[in-house]
């Protein structure tokens, strides 16, 4: 008896385990339903009036990225950057004769001194031989010397004199010179701080010129063109639209009797209804907010007239489905069963 009761008890969590799954398959929710794979469609434009200089691409054209699609052009940046570049020359300009100026007045003033000095100097070494004469000739006349000092001896305070007067004359030149030199340093800091600031602009305004030459944004097709060379576009104009390589978007529309049961977040199969080999994985991004008459293709039967939910839904670029290519939409949702916490216990006894 004892053998039977234990065996019984063993039986319990299988047989629990058996009606989950039972009720599961009984309770899960499936729907089947199609869509419409869409790629991503981006408009082109400019943030500022222009002129479309040349068009490189043609609707229906394959393009990589970075393949120049359409040159563009701005009057009004053509002229900015002209004024920006007579500007700044003329500032530099204006700050090199400045400059030169300045560097001419130094070396007048160099010569002025060296003028100056060499007078000076001149006179000094006129003094110097004079007394170097005396001494020679009391040397040779063998006479008591003379005590050498400014005091008794005319020539050596002629001589101090001289040094004097080279000195002080030295002063006033030196004092220009120190000045100019100053002035060199900061000569045009003002200048050279505006000229600075205007190639700042200029490097933004080249950067803006550089957009004028519209490149490719990612692999993919170009769709309609909405302009032509030589007609004046305002801003925000739409250039052209642009459609990515590969669809990451599917439109569906699930059955009016299935839309509440469907929500964000979710995540279904999607399969070429050409090339059923062909699947990836979605997910739900958006849900239309009202019930709409589902389009012909998208009808299980497409003579009768059928309603139902839009559904928008994310799947990876790297696909193969075609633009516009009608896909298989399959979604499930599993009921959490009553009886799946019981056998958890069950287990964790």
């Amino acid at each position: 008896m004892l053998r039977k009761i234990n065996l019984l008890y063993v039986a319990i969590p299988f047989l629990l385990w058996g009606l989950w799954g039972i009720f599961k398959n009984i309770s899960r929710s499936t729907a089947s339903f199609y869509g419409f794979a869409e790629n991503k469609e981006t408009s082109i434009n400019l943030d500022h009036a222009l002129t479309v200089h040349k068009l490189h691409i043609k609707p229906g054209q394959f393009v990589k990225k970075g393949e120049l699609m359409m040159e563009v052009s701005r009057i009004s940046l053509d002229i900015k950057m002209n004024e920006l570049s007579s500007n700044i020359a003329q500032i530099e300009s204006a700050n090199t004769w400045r400059e030169a100026e300045v560097r001419s007045r130094m070396e007048e003033v160099r010569s002025e001194k060296a003028e100056k000095m060499g007078v000076i100097q001149a006179a000094i070494r006129v003094a110097e031989s004079e007394i170097a004469l005396n001494k020679r000739l009391i040397n040779d006349l063998k006479t008591v010397q003379i005590k050498d000092s400014s005091a008794n001896n005319p020539a050596q305070a002629k001589l101090n004199a001289l040094r004097e007067e080279l000195r002080l004359a030295a002063e006033p030149f030196d004092k220009e010179l120190a000045a100019l030199e100053k002035e060199l340093k900061l000569s045009g800091l003002s200048e050279q701080k505006e000229a600075s600031h205007l190639k700042s602009e200029m490097v933004f305004y080249q950067k803006e010129q550089g957009r004028l030459l519209i490149k490719a944004p990612s692999d993919g097709l170009i769709g309609e063109i909405h302009c032509k060379e030589g007609q004046n576009m305002d801003a925000f104009d739409a250039l052209i639209s642009f459609y990515e390589q590969s669809p990451n978007l599917v439109v569906g529309y699930v059955h009016e009797s299935l839309s509440l049961k469907i929500n964000i977040g979710d995540s279904l199969r999607v399969i070429s209804s050409l090339h059923p080999a062909e699947q990836t994985s979605g997910r739900i991004v958006g849900l239309g907010h009202r019930i709409v008459e589902i389009p012909e293709r998208l009808r299980k039967i497409p003579e009768l007239r059928t309603y139902g939910r839009e559904v928008m839904i994310e799947i990876p670029s790297n696909n193969k489905f075609l633009q516009k290519e009608k896909v298989i939409l399959q979604w499930s949702s599993d009921i959490v069963s009553p009886f799946q916490s019981v056998l958890s216990q069950q287990t964790s006894q």
